[in-house]
């Protein structure tokens, strides 16, 4: 939603450069502030409906991290648009939770197209039909021209949420950065001292039944690239039939390779 600063103490995020670098927290703040009553309702609701569906498949870690991430991708798009393309601007400033619900709710139905969902009068359908209508409404508002920049921050979110999960099934985690950025924000906070957030990429440290060695690149990318296949084909399980109808071992496994 996009209106004047008044009744949002600083907190809402803008497109404009000189007025971001004298609030860059809003970034992250504006994903919480809503004004209207109507508008906050209706994104918890949102929220708390597709969040139990990705929170049971991926975590609450994961949740979290797609929230704020989405929400700055959405953010992004925004900016970016209102800046290459003056015609889409629309007021100052910016907030709401849309573009990081959208991001979860594509993201969910990304994981699981065929879950189905019951909605009044139209009966059980599939998430994915449900996911597609939503992000056509914001389409075609979009050339209406009431909400251009809301309409397009929306649409950022949900292309990250689906994007997000075709490239974790690739082995891309588009999220995890942000998920160790809070680690060492909190060992710092708890004096932990600067946490080293580097990520080792020439070996790795394995240990097996025999002794403990050094993994060569060749050998850490033939296991990557099989944990990549069995998530693959446990995507496309859930895809088929449903994150229900899992195995335990498929769980788990789910489970550590959203954790890692």
């Amino acid at each position: 939603d996009f209106e004047s600063d008044s009744g949002v103490f600083g907190l809402a995020t803008t497109w404009k450069a000189e007025l971001l670098l004298m609030r860059p927290w809003s970034v992250l703040t504006h994903l919480f502030v809503h004004v209207d009553v109507w508008h906050l309702v209706m994104n918890m609701l949102w929220l708390y409906w597709m969040g139990r569906l990705y929170m049971g498949q991926f975590g609450e870690r994961r949740l979290l991290s797609t929230y704020f991430v989405g929400g700055l991708a959405g953010f992004l798009v925004y900016a970016l648009a209102s800046n290459v393309f003056p015609g889409l601007q629309q007021g100052t400033f910016a907030y709401g939770a849309s573009a990081a619900v959208m991001a979860i709710m594509s993201a969910t139905a990304t994981a699981q197209p065929n879950y189905m969902v019951r909605l009044f009068l139209l009966g059980s359908i599939p998430l994915k039909y449900l996911a597609i209508g939503w992000v056509l409404l914001d389409y075609f508002a979009l050339g209406q021209g009431a909400n251009p920049g809301g309409n397009l921050a929306h649409l950022g979110g949900a292309a990250f949420g689906y994007a997000m999960i075709k490239q974790a099934s690739a082995g891309r985690d588009w999220v995890r950065w942000f998920e160790r950025l809070i680690d060492g924000v909190v060992t710092l906070w708890k004096g932990g001292g600067v946490p080293n957030l580097r990520r080792k990429t020439k070996f790795r440290k394995v240990k097996d039944t025999r002794s403990s060695r050094v993994k060569s690149d060749e050998e850490f990318n033939l296991e990557k690239k099989k944990r990549s296949e069995q998530m693959d084909l446990i995507l496309d399980k859930i895809s088929k039939h449903g994150y229900d109808n899992l195995t335990e071992a498929e769980k788990a496994f789910l489970f550590r390779q959203s954790n890692q």
